[in-house]
């Protein structure tokens, strides 16, 4: 089960990611980010669609997967004219 935080949501809704995007990266995206947060493993996956890249950040609980932010990669003008 995935379980999105109310946090995450309001990313989601500011930065327009939906849900079908966000078990796509969890599913498909690379694994970028392993961190230790207050005695909690975080995970941060990132995978580009054609028209954005999405990181997402969760964690492994009990009843299953839980996304704690989730946002948009922005990149700088100069790296997007390469």
């Amino acid at each position: 089960m995935i379980e999105i935080s109310v946090h995450a949501r309001v990313a989601m809704s500011e930065d327009g990611i939906s849900e079908e995007e966000i078990n796509m990266c969890l599913e498909r995206g690379e694994l970028e980010i392993k961190q230790l947060v207050q005695e909690e493993m975080r995970y941060g996956k990132q995978l580009e669609f054609k028209d954005k890249t999405i990181m997402v950040i969760y964690t492994y609980r009990k009843e299953g997967t839980r996304v704690i932010t989730a946002y948009l990669i922005r990149r700088k003008k100069w790296q997007q004219n390469k």
